[in-house]
């Protein structure tokens, strides 16, 4: 096998991992490092499919002279590097050079020209070469000896190329490639090629004549437009051409044959990703040299693990202590007649007890019934004992589950830190006790250490909560919350699944026109589904002006066919054809499928998802379903309550955000609006424009709306002018008119601003917290984010934490009062029940008076019910 260098263009990759990678990482020492993060993300992700015997990195060092004389705004428009990419640079060498990995630099000389160089010289070696790119320069490298390495989608999906896939790709071979680029040029580096000349028409062009000497020795066969625009660039051409080769015999030392990888130390390496904290990176390069990054295991108890009576006694004991034990369960990958099929295994402070297949699941039973448990995700166990499907025996009751004394360790964590993107036992482990968990060998032993850290993690975990001031958050709101939303999961929902037919039935016909329509305006067939031939269409064959551009051409998302729209049809007609075709997929074919034995579909409710601190829903989304089109309450349409003589009953806040933005800002003026119990948008545009409410037109209330808003969500004049579609300097008239109308809501979100940048979080009015790093950002676009976040969260997470409490005690008064109807859903702001016809208005009397007045404000909260036959008509 001939030695197989990689060759890794430096630049390429650090730009893409720096604008695919949040910008909220930062080293201990405040310098930012996404970009090193998710370049070595990609790194990784190569050395694990390639296996390299070597590995080398280039950057740029300058233009070469050549390119420029050849044309003078070669890459001038490029803007200057962002300071926050640019003091990462010094960084990842440091990474490179810990690993050991040459990294080249050669004044004057681009990165693809040192990439090029180091092909030619292993191809005279008879070495193997993959360059790592996402420069599509470097395809006319491709050969048998070498091919290209470029990301896909992201920062690891990779693809590979060589002749073959270059040519079934582009329609041309590697030796053609800069021939292709000196006829469609290159806008990303000011490479102008022949106007009018796209990828399809360069690749036939060479496809006839072979390259550019070819083509212009032939033009007496071309014809109309295309032959003048060949013609009178000519020059531009040749020089496009000569610009985008790459040159293979740049001069600089390197010893290619005593290159290898991996061949570093481990300590070096230990030491250098220690400095910025990349441990699970670290990890990952040990593990290339057979070392594994040292974890000091947590100091755990749980001998004496033991079975049967012994169990059952020890087990007996902790209860009667009232301990909080810790519970994990093993299911074998490979169960036999010899191996149970599950493992229930309780931690206490004198031992682990064992108990397997039906007898684990009813000790469990036993346990939540009279006992109290720690678990990494309580809901997930209580569905063992209490599936969602209720077709399966439940060996507990809905009170066992509502009522269920339980510390969830997941839960705890999300509550410390909403923005961490993974709560494991290892994470909890390693921030709360100093350690992870030890190594075990088998799926029971993992569970016995498993529970053994639940049972650890509960004080340590409640001292963080405490210390943290989230006490009120955890144990008063989202605990509670976790057996309420077990029993909503096991209820589900109903479907209409004719209704849902017929509507997958029209909505299929209406593709089909919008299919046909689009095809007839663009004059040629292509596939609707495929950005790449939208972006041919749109700015090739209709010419139409392109608005932006990301890395793989010319965008096509929902903004700029948006905008597109406004001059010419067919945008308008994609864009719709998007929104039918997704929600089709999405649900209109998925939901049949995802019913379970018992007819109905039991969405997942998640508390650890957003970093808000709102709900979110899964498998399926029923959040997700628009709220205020004609076609999403087509969809909603198909839900049907549970039980027949039952209906669909929502109830939902009115206004919830603003009400409380009145209530945390006290703004006299903003209170009084809530409190007169008058139109709040129209009071708001009387005093906004300055006129007599009674003269408040429904344009002039529709704006005022937006701006509050807006203002909730912590909207800036551009944004306000985007959505209203009014010039910017009206939207900020606006908001300045909106500020002085009510000054205490200015100066509330001014605090508060400063408060977060102060303590790095924003709180509701209940403690939860949300920490925000990019308060702390170099880049002015982040602390902007960082900034409405931190304006926006205590108004959107205390309406979570309000909605939260409404649905635990709305549950306990179900049970309490002994009523028939269920609670299915939770949407934002909304619950939704199924209910018996007789019982539609007790229960909307005690809903209302249960979220109306589950906090007290210093404005009075507003809940509208209504009911009908399905989900669609209770609104």
């Amino acid at each position: 096998m001939p030695k197989k260098i990689a060759v890794i263009d430096g630049n390429s990759l650090m730009h893409r991992a720096y604008h695919a990678v949040p910008q909220t990482m930062n080293a201990p020492d405040g310098r930012p490092t996404n970009a090193v993060f998710g370049f070595m993300a990609m790194l990784l992700k190569f050395i694990d499919i390639a296996a390299p015997d070597a590995l080398i990195c280039a950057f740029d060092a300058g233009r070469p002279e050549f390119r420029m004389k050849a044309i003078e705004q070669y890459k001038a428009q490029r803007p200057p590097m962002d300071d926050d990419l640019k003091v990462q640079f010094p960084i990842i060498e440091e990474l490179l050079e810990a690993m050991a990995i040459p990294v080249v630099r050669i004044k004057g000389w681009e990165g693809d020209d040192v990439l090029g160089t180091i092909a030619a010289r292993n191809e005279e070696l008879g070495y193997e070469t993959l360059l790592v790119t996402g420069d599509k320069d470097a395809y006319q490298l491709a050969s048998d000896l070498t091919r290209i390495v470029t990301t896909k989608k992201g920062i690891t999906d990779v693809a590979i190329y060589g002749p073959e896939e270059v040519k079934e790709r582009y329609g041309i071979t590697p030796a053609q490639v800069p021939d292709y680029l000196g006829l469609k040029g290159d806008a990303s580096d000011n490479i102008p090629g022949v106007p009018g000349i796209g990828e399809k028409t360069a690749a036939k062009l060479l496809q006839a004549y072979g390259n550019l000497e070819g083509l212009y020795e032939h033009t007496d066969e071309l014809k109309g437009r295309q032959k003048e625009r060949i013609e009178e660039n000519k020059d531009a051409a040749f020089a496009s051409r000569e610009v985008a080769t790459i040159v293979r015999d740049v001069e600089f030392p390197l010893d290619l044959e005593a290159c290898s990888f991996p061949s570093f130390d481990a300590e070096v390496v230990t030491e250098a990703f220690s400095k910025v904290q990349f441990n699970s990176h670290l990890s990952r390069v040990l593990k290339l040299v057979g070392r594994e990054l040292e974890k000091k295991p947590a100091q755990l108890s749980w001998e004496p693990v033991v079975h049967g009576s012994e169990a059952k006694a020890l087990l007996e004991a902790a209860m009667g202590r009232d301990e909080t034990v810790g519970v994990a369960f093993a299911e074998p990958e490979q169960v036999s007649l010899f191996n149970p099929s599950l493992s229930c295994v309780v931690s206490t402070s004198e031992g682990t007890a064992l108990f397997e297949d039906e007898e684990g699941l009813a000790t469990f039973a036993r346990i939540v019934r009279e006992g109290s448990f720690a678990t990494f995700d309580v809901k997930q166990a209580l569905h063992r004992i209490y599936p969602a499907d209720t077709t399966e025996p439940a060996l507990v009751d809905d009170a066992d589950v509502v009522n269920v004394r339980a510390f969830d360790l997941g839960l705890a964590g999300y509550v410390l830190n909403s923005s961490v993107t993974e709560y494991t036992y290892d994470a909890l482990l390693d921030v709360y006790c100093g350690g992870v968990l030890p190594e075990t060998k088998t799926e029971r032993d993992l569970a016995v250490v498993q529970a053994a850290a639940a049972y650890t993690l509960v004080g340590a975990l409640t001292e963080a909560i405490e210390r943290d001031g989230s006490h009120r958050a955890y144990f008063d709101i989202d605990l509670p919350l976790v057996g309420v939303l077990a029993v909503m999961e096991r209820t589900g929902t109903a479907l209409d699944c004719e209704r849902l037919a017929e509507l997958g039935e029209s909505t299929q016909a209406e593709l089909d026109e919008l299919k046909v329509r689009v095809i007839e305006l663009a004059g040629e067939e292509f596939n609707l589904d495929s950005p790449k031939q939208l972006s041919h269409i749109l700015f090739e064959v209709l010419g139409l002006k392109p608005l932006k551009k990301n890395q793989r051409g010319y965008s096509t998302d929902a903004g700029v066919l948006k905008e597109l729209a406004t001059t010419h049809e067919l945008p308008a007609l994609v864009l719709r054809y998007r929104e039918l075709a997704k929600i089709k997929s999405t649900y209109i074919d998925a939901l049949p499928r995802m019913r379970a034995e018992d007819g109905r579909v039991h969405t997942c409710f998640n508390e650890t998802v957003t970093t808000t601190g709102r709900l979110s829903s899964s498998d399926p989304n029923l959040q997700n379903i628009p709220v205020r089109t004609e076609f999403g309450r087509q969809i909603r349409e198909c839900f049907v309550p549970i039980e027949p003589g039952h209906k669909f009953l929502s109830a939902d806040y009115s206004q919830i955000e603003l009400r409380l933005l009145a209530h945390l800002s006290g703004d006299e003026h903003l209170v009084a609006a809530f409190c007169s119990g008058a139109d709040f948008h129209a009071a708001t545009a009387s005093r906004v424009f300055g006129i007599p409410v009674e003269d408040v037109t429904p344009e002039l209330r529709s704006r005022a709306k937006a701006v509050n808003f807006g203002i909730v969500y912590g909207q800036q004049a551009f944004g306000l002018s985007q959505s209203l579609g009014i010039p910017f300097s009206e939207a900020k008239e606006m908001i300045d008119r909106y500020f002085a109308a009510y000054p205490g809501v200015r100066a509330y979100l001014d605090d508060t601003i400063e408060q977060a940048k102060e303590k790095g979080y924003a709180e509701t009015m209940f403690g939860r917290k949300r920490h925000i790093p990019e308060l702390r950002a170099g880049n002015a676009n982040q602390r902007g984010f960082g900034e409405r976040t931190a304006m926006n969260h205590p108004m959107q997470g205390s309406a979570a934490d309000v909605i939260k409490l409404a649905m635990a005690e709305v549950q306990r008064r179900l049970m309490a009062e002994g009523f028939k109807a269920r609670l299915l859903l939770q949407v934002h702001d909304e619950l939704d029940f199924s209910v018996p016809e007789e019982e539609i208005e007790p229960l909307s009397a005690m809903v209302k008076e249960v979220m109306e007045n589950i906090v007290e404000l210093r404005v009075p909260l507003d809940v509208d019910v209504s009911y009908g036959s399905t989900w669609a008509e209770s609104h």
